[in-house]
């Protein structure tokens, strides 16, 4: 049975990054290739902790309540199904026990009877939730919106580099009549925006630094699939003029975009093609296969978990040092699949 010297010499890490990783230390930031090469060390070299030679369980690095707010109801389901299971895997991971918060129809908040060290709270809360939530705990780190900088921490999706990635996959295959579908929200209108609100203005800041700002396209519509189908026939129908790719701000709008060219006889991605920003791994029913800006939700939780961490960890960081809010800003990645091909006639 290997040792940590063992693990030492096999991965080049030193002992005690190699402790802090297997041990899950929240408040560590190594990268995923060397945690995931450790732990793969560890599983060939047939390591197992002391603790868990003598047959005793680890204890629970942190308790963390838990608390998600979506505030459109068409993707409610699996925008809670995204962050909850990124969650779980973390929670196993780092040995943090996860504690479901919420806020009743009263407004109250309710909560287990464990006591909590930090809250994850994810999405958009009015300012009397957030006040009852830093009641509860003084550590709450926000995901997925920032809604005051100048006190909370906050990791966020950067919303910037997704449309980056999107402008760039497309105008290399050909396009420049680039379309722009979901709500039509400024990007600098309120910092309690989550992603999808905040996506027109960057989207049309992509397009003038591209010098295609003539070529700027927007359907102003929910997220909510019927509505998206409808808009999208209605301007065909009435002799408008469609982008040659269009930019989806969710899946459901995805969905509701190829129902509307299905019925155009327009094929994806042979007469239009169709990328997604997504918080959703793949929409089952939809076809062609969606290329998509993914969210990585479980790398958001995990950065989470190190703010967390910074205020629970003793001795990690001096307390002056952690008396300003931190905000992290986590990339999402493109994934190509079938949806993206060549304008027609290039």
């Amino acid at each position: 049975m290997a040792t940590l010297k063992d693990l030492s010499e096999y991965t080049g890490y030193s002992i005690a990054t190699i402790s802090r990783i297997l041990n899950s230390d929240p408040s560590m930031s190594a990268s995923e290739e060397t945690r995931k090469k450790v732990l793969e060390a560890a599983d060939l070299l047939n390591y197992a902790a002391t603790k868990s030679r003598k047959g005793r369980n680890l204890k629970t690095v942190l308790s963390l309540g838990i608390a998600i707010s979506c505030p459109h109801p068409r993707i409610q389901e699996y925008y809670e199904r995204l962050w909850r299971s990124s969650i779980g895997r973390v929670c196993r991971d780092m040995k943090i026990e996860p504690i479901d918060i919420f806020f009743n129809n009263g407004g109250d908040l309710v909560r287990g009877p464990s006591e909590i060290d930090g809250i994850f709270a994810i999405g958009v809360f009015e300012d009397a939730q957030i006040e009852k939530m830093f009641r509860l705990s003084r550590n709450v780190v926000f995901l997925d919106t920032s809604p005051d900088e100048l006190h909370c921490d906050a990791v966020v999706i950067n919303c910037h580099a997704g449309v980056a990635q999107m402008m760039e996959h497309l105008t290399s295959y050909g396009h420049s009549h680039i379309g722009y579908i979901g709500p039509c929200i400024g990007q600098y209108c309120l910092t309690r925006r989550i992603t999808y609100e905040l996506l027109y203005g960057i989207y049309m800041d992509a397009m003038q630094i591209c010098g295609l700002a003539s070529y700027a396209w927007s359907l102003d519509v929910g997220i909510d699939a019927q509505e998206t189908c409808q808009a999208l026939l209605a301007y065909a129908r009435n002799g408008g003029e469609l982008p040659t790719a269009l930019f989806t701000v969710t899946e459901e709008n995805a969905v509701g975009a190829l129902a509307a060219l299905n019925e155009l006889d327009i094929p994806v991605p042979e007469g239009i093609s169709v990328i997604a920003f997504s918080n959703a791994a793949q929409l089952p029913r939809i076809t062609p296969a969606l290329t998509t800006i993914h969210v990585q939700a479980e790398e958001m939780c995990r950065a989470a978990v190190r703010l967390i961490g910074q205020h629970t960890t003793p001795g990690h960081m001096p307390p002056e040092l952690r008396a300003t809010p931190h905000k992290v800003m986590i990339p999402p990645t493109l994934i190509t699949r079938e949806s993206v091909a060549q304008p027609r006639g290039n």
